[in-house]
């Protein structure tokens, strides 16, 4: 299903992503978001997300790494060479 919307470009070059929109996207003031200029001169909005952001919430309610475990995963992952 396609969804289209009219919206003005402001003298600055902004523009207004639709609230509905941005809350099926899960887009919040924080994030970022990818442009695309295609060479049909479409523009192609995506969120951008982290590589290991996972979709369908497999990890809704986990809690976040703490410092201390961060530090642990990065020896882990990148072993000091000395």
């Amino acid at each position: 299903m396609t969804e289209k919307k009219t919206q003005k470009v402001s003298s600055n070059g902004r523009i207004i992503i639709p609230k509905e929109w941005r809350d099926k996207l899960a887009i919040e003031d924080t994030n970022e978001i990818e442009l695309e200029l295609k060479d049909d001169k479409t523009i192609l909005i995506k969120k951008k997300t982290h590589p290991l952001e996972i979709e369908d919430n497999l990890f809704e309610g986990v809690a976040p790494f703490t410092e201390e475990e961060l530090k642990e995963a990065k020896k882990s992952l990148f072993p000091n060479k000395d």
